[in-house]
């Protein structure tokens, strides 16, 4: 007879340390104002900066190790075929439920945007579809992966898993094998980053309320407001109807395999 292994206690539990964290930086932000900024801001500068350096990497090996992992011929172009049509539907019916709340709600109106006084800056948007389908290819995979274009680097990671899951086993192998052992070693150092949160997440709320007082979060309220029902709706409806009729499973089981992550997030 085995032991059944004993639950986390609640303050080792990543999201309750995120959550203190957030309330003790609000309350040193309030209360000891730009001085607590100066104490602790630098943890969540630090925290960001070291999340953004695992962005680029985590993003090649996990897409590159899982296209490669399906294999070559029929059983990846019906993946990748599933993969495209899920991802338009949602993406599709997740545009849909933002454009009705926004309607609904108006989240800017009355806001300010930015300090100068100035307009605001305009935003580049494609003339096109095609010039979307030109942005998706990036000419210089490196110069993409060194600013940050992810569009182009997921293309790319795609598109060279293909190759890699087409090509002789004797040559596939190899390569398979370094990606999938860059993609080990690169989700352990994202543990140890994740396990930081606390500490950035502290930083981060110390800075904003000693810099922008309870003024901001005022500000913000609709527009938070906005995107916490957008996203409940994507989440608790749409998503379980899809996994329901296209997917043929219990959300149930979705849900209680993502429940760490949801929580953190």
């Amino acid at each position: 007879m085995t032991d059944s292994p004993l639950p986390t206690p609640l303050y080792r539990r990543l999201h309750i340390q995120i959550a203190v964290a957030m309330v003790v930086g609000a309350f040193l932000g309030l209360t000891v104002g730009d001085a607590a900024a100066g104490w602790v801001g630098w943890m969540g500068t630090i925290f960001v900066r070291l999340l953004k350096m695992m962005i680029v990497p985590l993003v090649v090996t996990s897409i590159v190790t899982g296209v490669a992992s399906v294999g070559s011929g029929g059983g990846l172009g019906r993946l990748g075929a599933k993969t495209l049509g899920f991802y338009l539907l949602s993406s599709f019916l997740a545009i849909g439920t933002g454009l009705i709340l926004v309607n609904l709600i108006q989240p800017g109106a009355g806001a300010v945007l930015g300090t100068g006084g100035g307009p605001p800056p305009t935003v580049q948007t494609p003339d096109s579809l095609v010039d979307i389908v030109f942005r998706m290819i990036p000419t210089n995979p490196i110069a993409a992966a060194a600013g940050g274009d992810m569009l182009g680097i997921i293309v790319f990671s795609l598109l060279f898993g293909v190759a890699l899951s087409a090509v002789p086993p004797e040559t596939r192998a190899p390569v398979e094998s370094l990606f999938r052992s860059a993609f080990d070693v690169i989700m352990r150092l994202t543990g140890w980053i994740i396990a930081l949160a606390p500490l950035g997440v502290l930083g981060l709320i110390t800075t904003a309320v000693a810099t922008s007082g309870t003024e901001m979060f005022a500000v913000m309220g609709r527009y938070m407001l906005t995107i916490a029902a957008g996203l409940g709706i994507h989440t608790f409806l749409v998503l379980p109807l899809l996994l329901i009729v296209l997917g043929r499973i219990d959300p149930r089981i979705h849900f209680r395999n993502m429940g760490d992550a949801l929580m953190t997030a």
